[in-house]
């Protein structure tokens, strides 16, 4: 899998099921419903609806993909980093918070490179 949309595609699915992984377990464990375990499935939501733009090449909306992946790439280790350090505790948040970290910077990667490789192929369009 080469292709940033590609990549956006699965990071935003993999959101959209760690978000309602979250969701459901925090109902089934405590009883109560903790809306905050759906901000990933929310992210995962505009992440998957800006794959048809970066398919197409739109640059608006693939820098808007970036952008929303990195932000929730650094609240994400921000939150861990809380985590971590408040109680130590290596629980279920924990391990949410290092995939949607680990996707991120993934997703991440692929865009940059994606993005790097289509402006070389204008600048060499241009040039011919």
């Amino acid at each position: 899998m080469k292709e940033a949309y590609q990549i956006n595609k699965v990071y935003s699915i993999v959101l959209l099921l760690a978000g309602l992984f979250g969701f459901v377990t925090r109902y089934l464990e405590v009883g109560d419903w903790q809306f905050t375990a759906l901000i990933p499935a929310f992210f995962g939501l505009i992440l998957y609806f800006c794959t048809p733009g970066i398919r197409k090449e739109n640059a608006a909306i693939g820098h808007v993909a970036a952008l929303v992946t990195l932000l929730l790439v650094i609240m994400s280790l921000v939150m861990l980093s809380k985590g971590l350090f408040g109680d130590a505790e290596w629980g279920r948040k924990q391990w949410i918070f290092l995939l949607i970290i680990a996707g991120g910077i993934w997703s991440l990667r692929s865009q940059i490179l994606y993005f790097k490789a289509q402006r070389r192929r204008k600048a060499s369009q241009a040039k011919s």
